[in-house]
């Protein structure tokens, strides 16, 4: 067992927040935007590798915080990491119905991880499988848990919440709304499933 100090902490923290705001970037881009024929479908062909590229980069910022914290001769700063040394007493088990909860979401998009976005499997890219698709929603709730790990993470070695940055949002709401001013051309762009049929992202 290692001792977790505020700069670990503060560093979980960060890497918890660059996560969601990869996922909050796709999502508003692709997936909640409500007109994406008006704006981000303006681009098609670009727009259309853009939505691969975000989905993929999210997926795997998910993926690396479920890593095992312990591989070899290296040590990984993850949820499992934080919740096995962090000697939280009795908040233990109410901070691994937190981890166990977030687990849920990293199993269904694991497959999509081992064989696609850290390998390149050849069986599973011949037969051009969809891996890591989860449940509209799944995403929402899987940041809404991991915002209350990080909550406790800096309320005990630092003190008070720690917010996402809804900046990332409000970023990408601005550019959808950008792109809305520019003259329409090219085909609308139609949200999909993705390259790996990670279906909500």
């Amino acid at each position: 067992m290692e001792d977790i100090n505020d700069v670990v902490a503060k560093k979980f923290c960060e890497l918890c927040d660059w996560t969601y705001q990869a996922w909050v970037t796709h999502k508003v881009l692709f997936d909640s935007n409500p007109n994406p024929e008006n704006s981000i479908g303006r681009s098609p062909y670009f727009t259309d590798r853009l939505a691969i590229i975000t989905q993929e980069y999210a997926l795997q910022q998910i993926a690396k915080l479920h890593d095992p914290w312990c591989q070899r001769n290296s040590v990984n700063l993850t949820i499992g990491y934080i919740v096995e040394n962090g000697r939280w007493g009795k908040d233990k088990t109410r901070i691994d119905e937190i981890a166990s909860k977030l687990n849920d979401l990293y199993e269904t998009i694991k497959p999509a991880r081992n064989k696609i976005l850290s390998h390149n499997d050849r069986d599973v890219l011949l037969q051009d499988a969809a891996l890591g698709s989860f449940s509209e929603g799944d995403d929402d709730r899987y940041f809404e848990d991991l915002q209350c790990l990080v909550n406790e993470v800096h309320q005990r070695w630092i003190g008070g919440p720690f917010p996402f940055n809804d900046l990332a949002k409000a970023d990408a709401l601005e550019f959808i709304d950008l792109l809305g001013r520019t003259p329409p051309t090219g085909r609308a762009y139609g949200v999909g499933s993705g390259r790996y049929g990670a279906e909500r992202l």
